[in-house]
């Protein structure tokens, strides 16, 4: 079974933009206010990403 690759339209593209910049705030200050490094950040997203998406 072969499965299309997505492409997503210019407002899709926008919003995951916007999506991606409030994330990567997120993390910014989650690492400003603890000692979390980029690879627990990382997996905790990877993690997030599994579990809601998989």
């Amino acid at each position: 079974m072969k499965t299309s690759k997505w492409k997503p339209s210019e407002e899709e593209r926008e919003v995951m933009e916007v999506v991606w910049m409030q994330v990567k705030g997120a993390c910014q200050k989650l690492k400003e206010e603890t000692n979390a490094q980029d690879e627990h950040i990382r997996k905790m997203l990877q993690e997030m990403a599994e579990r809601y998406y998989s």
